[in-house]
């Protein structure tokens, strides 16, 4: 069932609640004390908000402050002549590329409105810094560490310790590109999987290069010679001017020259209500595909994972092609749904998934406007689906690409030979055990996969030329399994434009001809009455239970792992 999240005033003007918002707002004037606001910012932030009802928050406390939500919280700041700045105190960020790009966004959206934005933590990071180096001031904790020491990346291959248990992956790939499975399959890095990783780590970090060198008034080179030389101790960081001023969060009052500085929380309750949007009947529909695309229904994880899984796409939420299509069936049949902003965060999965959430945004696409908008991550069969769209938007460093095919069967013959387990084979066809985990496939088997991975690429690069209004030369040519950045793939024609959520979502109002106060509504998966107790307690129980992860990452597996067709991106990179 579907429930709709209103995050704009919908209601039309009511005489009750003006007279009750200007009253709310007299008595919010005494409130002399906003100089500065101090927000501790989360480590993790999810880009859209989470739904949870009475008996979920009861249960689980409130949902994570979402990128979203604090951008309207921004606004409301920023509205309010009261407020000085704000405080940024930073304790570790695990965000994704373009998620700090939407956040870094965000504050020099405050320091546009006269805000000032001033950065604190006890060290300094790359992701750190590099976010820091949007605001105005950037101060560190005395003896804190400065760490900025650019990027890494490692690659892991398991080819020869699967060996030693009697395990191997048959792997067939459009090209070396599509390394989805080159884990499994190789003892080493390819050299086209090497090139790929090379170029994806030039882009990303010239992006944040220009970004602190932008930021902090430098010269890349000297961005650079930063980076190289840390990390460093916070009197060099000082003398250096990577950093404005020591300080101890306690001492950060008087540094600004006020009293206290106002918690997140409290200045929530004292800044002044937004007035009301006019009334609009049209809105705005967003659509997510997140987490790996599966044939089925929609599902999450059990909750955090426990251990750290060195595949990244087992322990995935995932994104159901049932569950999706109906939701976008439900759009269709809803005429104030004037426009859709297609939310994609996804490696892909299953192209059969891909395939099918296509189809059905194609003819979605048909009917209105639709807006396709990828954030950390839009690649293989995130690629697939966003084709549908009108116009593309992506983050400098989202990853997006991947447009190929690959398949692959785990035989684990050795496995059953070092226990000594025999077993006796019987068929009618002579391709009855063509997914027999216990051998690989023969030659003629082996043809007819790749024949059947080389017509679904065809598929998809016609799709994607037709799309982007391309040759289909043009498209293999940067297609093939190979990975971009969004930078990269505006360069490459894959995008139209880089830019955030909010400004996909200007798009969409705009080729639907909707004002600017035309509502978002974000339509999710999931029952609007509260659960049973029952419920939340099974969802503990599995959280404690290891046997359920266990589970969960082996149907995530057997899902990628099945000899079906994949359109799935061969890495992930933080």
């Amino acid at each position: 069932m579907i429930f709709r999240q209103f995050f704009q005033h919908l209601h039309p003007f009511r005489l009750p609640g003006a007279v009750w918002r200007w009253f709310t707002n007299w008595r919010r004037r005494r409130h002399k004390d906003l100089d500065y606001i101090l927000l501790n910012l989360p480590s993790n932030m999810p880009a859209l908000p989470e739904s949870r009802d009475f008996i979920q928050r009861r249960l689980f406390g409130k949902p994570p402050l979402s990128l979203w939500e604090l951008k309207l919280a921004f606004e409301r700041l920023a509205a309010d002549p009261r407020p000085k700045g704000i405080v940024i105190s930073l304790h570790g960020l695990e965000m994704s590329l373009a998620d700090l790009q939407t956040l870094r966004g965000m504050l020099q959206f405050l320091r546009e409105r006269g805000k000032r934005v001033i950065a604190h933590a006890q060290l300094y990071d790359t992701a750190q810094y590099y976010l820091a180096s949007a605001a105005d001031e950037i101060l560190l904790q005395p003896s804190g560490d400065f760490m900025v020491t650019g990027m890494a990346a490692e690659a892991y291959f398991l080819k020869d310790a699967l060996a030693q248990a009697g395990v191997t992956v048959d792997v067939i790939a459009i090209t070396p590109y599509k390394g989805a499975f080159d884990q499994f399959s190789l003892n080493e890095i390819s050299p086209e999987g090497r090139a790929q990783l090379e170029w994806l780590l030039d882009s990303r970090y010239q992006q944040i290069v220009r970004g602190i060198a932008e930021g902090r008034g430098l010269g890349s080179e000297a961005v650079q010679a930063m980076i190289d030389h840390s990390p460093q101790i916070d009197t060099a960081a000082l003398a250096a001017k990577y950093v404005d001023a020591l300080a101890y969060e306690n001492e950060l009052p008087a540094h600004l020259s006020v009293k206290r500085l106002v918690d997140w929380q409290e200045a929530q309750r004292k800044l002044f209500k937004p007035p009301p949007k006019p009334y609009n009947e049209k809105y705005v529909a967003l659509l997510r595909v997140e987490g790996m695309m599966v044939s089925g229904e929609s599902g999450g994880a059990p909750g955090d994972i426990p251990i750290p899984i060195p595949v990244p796409f087992l322990g995935e939420d995932r994104s159901g092609d049932i569950t999706v299509v109906q939701q976008i069936r439900a759009i269709m049949q809803d005429d104030s749904a004037a426009a859709v902003v297609l939310y994609i965060d996804s490696g892909g999965g299953a192209v059969s998934a891909a395939s099918a959430m296509g189809q059905a945004l194609d003819e979605l696409a048909r009917t209105r406007p639709l807006v396709a908008y990828m954030n950390g991550v839009a690649a293989s069969g995130g690629y697939w689906v966003a084709a549908s769209s009108q116009h593309i938007y992506a983050q400098p460093g989202t990853i997006t690409g991947s447009i190929g095919v690959v398949m692959a069967k785990p035989v684990a013959g050795g496995l059953l030979e070092k226990f000594q387990i025999n077993a006796a084979h019987f068929k009618r066809g002579a391709n009855a055990d063509i997914y027999d985990v216990t051998k690989p496939f023969n030659e003629a088997q082996r043809l007819q996969m790749r024949a059947s991975i080389d017509d679904i690429y065809r598929r998809f690069v016609e799709r994607v030329a037709a799309a982007r209004k391309l040759s289909f030369e043009a498209v293999d040519a940067i297609s093939g399994g190979r990975v971009w950045t969004g930078e990269q793939a505006l360069e490459n024609g894959l995008v139209d434009a880089l830019g955030g959520l909010e400004t996909a979502v200007a798009k969409a109002r705009e080729l639907a001809n909707l004002p600017a106060y035309a509502p978002v509504i974000f339509w999710e998966e999931g029952d609007p009455l509260p659960p049973q107790i029952v419920e939340a307690a099974q969802k503990a129980a599995r959280n404690a239970n290891p046997a359920v992860w266990i589970g969960y990452l082996w149907e995530n597996a057997m899902h990628v792992a099945s000899s079906r067709a994949q359109a799935i991106m061969p890495f992930r990179l933080q």
